[in-house]
């Protein structure tokens, strides 16, 4: 499991020591080190982050105070010189509370702590997704007709012109409407856009060579350029 962090602390030797350890502990990746919570909020704004290493007793705000003005904050793990603050961080439904100076081994056991919490919050979330996606139906206009497609049972979704083609193990349909607009319409947890021509559905996804996507029934797909590392990143 990859984790974006974003590690904010007014010390730069405490910042320098948490990349550091971060790195060592791999599937972490530290987008940004940020010396005040103004510098953390305009990260989290422009980035996805997983986990926030957050201080507490910074200038101007303090790192509980900008954890209650947050509205949906990411996994925490305070990380503080000071050991009053329990209680808040409790509250806050923080991760961990590491105090300073802290241990290679006593952080990668916080960080296993959110890895396992995460993965269980996926799991149920999947399992949810599950359960929903095994019913839904999308209604395809073709000419006069109208047909009730499964989303389970779609293979890919092609661009032709105007129209769009859906793949299913059984056949073809064909509807006058945009790509972008059916893009909107499915759910990302089970589509995924993998050219400005194609739409894939995950679970029909076998692998990938060079420039290409293989699916279970032996068909390739071309993966466009612009759309590559974000189809790699969560199909692999």
């Amino acid at each position: 499991m990859n984790l974006q962090c974003l590690i904010v602390d007014d010390e730069q030797l405490a910042r320098e020591m948490l990349e550091a350890y971060a790195l060592r502990a791999l599937e972490l990746k530290v987008i940004a080190k940020c010396k005040s919570a103004a510098e953390a909020q305009a990260c989290l704004s422009e980035n996805k982050i997983d986990l926030l290493f957050l201080d507490i007793q910074m200038p101007r705000m303090t790192g509980v105070d900008f954890l209650r003005q947050l509205p949906n904050s990411p996994k925490v793990i305070f990380t503080t010189a000071y050991s009053d603050y329990a209680l808040e961080a409790y509250e806050l439904e923080v991760v961990d509370y590491l105090l300073k100076p802290i241990g290679f081994d006593r952080f990668e056991k916080a960080v296993n702590k959110v890895k396992e919490l995460l993965s269980t919050e996926q799991k149920a979330l999947a399992f949810e997704n599950g359960q929903a996606f095994e019913t839904q139906i999308i209604l395809v206009k073709e000419g006069y007709n109208h047909h009730k497609v499964f989303l389970k049972n779609i293979l890919y979704i092609a661009a032709m012109r105007e129209y769009v083609q859906y793949h299913t193990p059984t056949g073809k349909l064909m509807e006058l409407k945009a790509l972008s607009e059916v893009d909107k319409a499915l759910p990302s947890a089970h589509f995924i856009r993998i050219h400005r021509s194609y739409i894939v559905a995950k679970s029909a996804v076998k692998g990938h060579e060079q420039n290409s996507l293989l699916l279970q029934n032996g068909i390739a797909l071309p993966l466009g350029k612009t759309y590559k590392q974000q189809v790699l990143r969560e199909l692999f």
